[in-house]
């Protein structure tokens, strides 16, 4: 694919665009391993290469393999996957591409789009989704856009729900898992003790991404309406975070061993896993990891407990056709296909994860167990993260580092949160 010269970016463009895009990635973080091999540009015409993380592309029988070999045997077309570690895949995207070279097609996280989308890396679908954009949830959608034009298409859904341990709580005399704030504080007391803790959190950007739920329960926004002004050090917001981080600093109810998860969610799932923590919350990418490390582990899915309001994060994953593929028509076949009613076989029986597509609940995720059912009932509702250009810094940079000086003890509460704002608002006046 050859590299036309609006097409390249400046050094100065290319750091920003790694270092925020690839901050954001490793929250998407649900595989392991090293990728599969280097890009080869998808130049032919009958060639097409697609980029995605170890969690979809893993090993050589990986679904998303197997749907690119059904389909581009129907088409003629050879289609190319290839897989990257999740915190590597947008850099190695990001620089690929500023080289003239890098696939054709992208699975990335949706934190990512905007991004990608500001440094015209993808190639806006806006007119050919148009017909489709219906039958996809509009948190996902939102996620998969950039200032009113969408860049990719939503492909997988996400959203973070509360793991609860059946028997530390029935041992506890709790008879079912909190609803409010103040039950989910008054069971995680009651369940730390002898070795045990009540409720799990995580550091640096865990820790931020694991915030924005209780700080729209709350009543609090993340930026204004024109995405220029950072406004969760608001009162509904510093009163949200106050509470957050009151769980490890003034109730000691989440295990100190929480202060070292800062590379994987496997980490934070892991005191879960081995029944040392009885909550947590997190998305239904964590369920994969628990049925293989315990799946005797006695444990029910519920909604997370609620302040002034319910809410929840939207995440998930959408697929993106790049700057620098030569056969967008083709492109867009696979993708429109893959995406399409009749293939969320693909993530259900190969991943276990849920379509973005708004009829999930018309029975084609049965083969999903039972613990997925909150995550497909929340799916609608699930709000997307602000859909602009500084996003990777503000989340894994400026709240991570507030984060983790709140819950290192080196600044109050509130003043982290002020100055995250500020340090935000002024990301976001750099575009």
């Amino acid at each position: 694919m050859s590299q036309t010269p609006n097409m390249r970016m400046s050094r100065r463009g290319l750091l920003r665009a790694t270092g925020g895009i690839a901050a954001t990635a490793v929250l998407a973080a649900c595989g392991n391993g090293g990728g599969t091999g280097g890009g080869s540009g998808g130049g032919a015409k009958g060639t097409l290469t697609l980029w995605a993380s170890t969690a979809f592309a893993g090993d050589a029988k990986a679904a998303l393999r197997t749907a690119a070999q059904e389909y581009g045997g129907k088409q003629g077309l050879t289609i190319n996957v290839e897989g990257f570690p999740a915190n590597d895949l947008a850099k190695k995207i990001t620089t690929a591409l500023a080289g003239g070279g890098g696939p054709d097609i992208v699975v990335a996280d949706v934190s990512s789009i905007p991004q990608f989308a500001a440094s015209k890396m993808l190639v806006d679908v806006t007119a050919r989704f148009k017909a489709a954009q219906g039958e996809f949830f509009a948190g996902n959608v939102a996620a998969a856009s950039f200032k009113d034009a969408v860049y990719a298409v939503p492909y997988d859904t996400s959203n973070v729900a509360l793991l609860w341990n059946k028997k530390l709580f029935q041992q506890a005399g709790i008879q079912s898992p909190p609803g409010t704030w103040d039950e989910l504080l008054a069971s995680a007391k009651e369940l730390t003790g002898g070795g045990r803790h009540g409720y799990m959190l995580g550091a640096q950007g865990y820790g931020s991404f694991l915030f924005w739920p209780w700080l729209w329960q709350n009543g609090g926004r993340i930026l204004d309406d024109a995405g220029t002004k950072a406004l969760f050090n608001a009162p509904e917001g510093l009163e949200a975070w106050n509470f957050y981080a009151g769980l490890h600093l003034t109730h000691g109810v989440v295990p100190p061993t929480f202060l070292g998860v800062t590379q994987a969610w496997d980490q934070y799932i892991q005191p879960f896993l081995t029944e040392k923590v009885a909550m947590l919350a997190i998305g239904d990418w964590g369920l994969a990891p628990i049925a293989k490390g315990n799946p005797g582990l006695e444990y029910g899915v519920a909604s997370l407990p609620k302040g002034k309001e319910s809410a929840t994060v939207l995440g998930g994953n959408a697929i993106g056709i790049t700057s620098a593929c030569k056969n967008v028509d083709a492109a867009w076949g696979f993708v429109s296909w893959l995406t399409s009613a009749g293939q969320e076989k693909v993530l259900r029986d190969g991943y276990q994860r849920i379509p973005a597509r708004t009829d999930v609940g018309n029975g084609s995720m049965a083969g999903l167990d039972e613990a997925h059912q909150i995550f497909i009932q929340q799916a609608a509702s699930a709000r997307p993260r602000p859909a602009v250009t500084a996003w990777g810094d503000i989340e894994w940079q400026v709240m991570a580092n507030a984060w983790d000086s709140v819950i290192q003890k080196k600044k109050s509460p509130r003043q982290a949160l002020n100055e995250a704002a500020t340090a935000a608002t002024q990301a976001l006046s750099r575009g």
